[in-house]
């Protein structure tokens, strides 16, 4: 759902680039044909996942949101910060979102054959959809909550979270504003150490 925060934080390489995006399509062990570095992106991804259920700006946000929308509140702000992302792009690469994205398609298509079949799926439309870009707009933020609605069986009114982007805006892009120097602080600390057990578990 945040891919392109994860893809901001990954290495500049396409092994990096479809680990970084694999953590949201493998879950468990590890599968030994990985190259060391898609391994250890995918491994990044989950890193980061767990700090953002502890971060004290992912959790204000969160709490901005209204109720009703329980557990889906951590959704909507995963949704609203790869927005965040896109739009206030140049603050954070001097590299230009466009050329960015076409470099991560080109590196993701360069290593198909070691994505998981879901994401050899959603490529060629996450391509055609310009993705990365796309986020920035918010009529995009709205049918991508609507998306995610349907694919949750309608378990939480994702589509009417949108509201929540236009009411609390301000206070959520201050909050993603923070999220990232958090992240940048603690991304040292995470530098991959090898294969530990209850990080990655056991290679397969």
């Amino acid at each position: 759902m945040n891919y392109l925060a994860h893809l901001y934080f990954s290495a500049p390489t396409p092994l990096a680039w479809a680990g970084s995006l694999l953590g949201d399509f493998i879950k468990g062990p590890v599968p030994s044909r990985f190259p060391d570095e898609l391994a250890m992106h995918l491994w990044l991804h989950r890193r980061l996942d767990s700090y953002t259920v502890a971060s004290p700006s992912f959790q204000r946000s969160r709490n901005r949101l209204d109720p009703r929308f329980r557990y889906a509140r951590s959704v909507l702000v995963d949704v609203f910060y790869d927005h965040f992302l896109a739009r206030n792009w140049g603050q954070y690469s001097q590299q230009p979102l466009e050329e960015f994205a076409q470099q991560v398609y080109r590196g993701l298509q360069d290593c198909f054959d070691l994505l998981t079949e879901p994401l050899q799926l959603q490529l060629p439309r996450m391509i055609e959809h310009d993705w990365l870009t796309s986020y920035q707009h918010p009529d995009v933020v709205q049918r991508v909550l609507e998306r995610l609605e349907e694919r949750l069986k309608h378990k939480f009114p994702l589509a009417e979270g949108f509201i929540e982007l236009e009411r609390w805006q301000p206070g959520l892009e201050r909050d993603f504003a923070d999220f990232i120097l958090e992240v940048q602080q603690q991304m040292p600390a995470w530098q991959w150490p090898g294969f530990v057990s209850n990080e990655m578990g056991e290679r397969t």
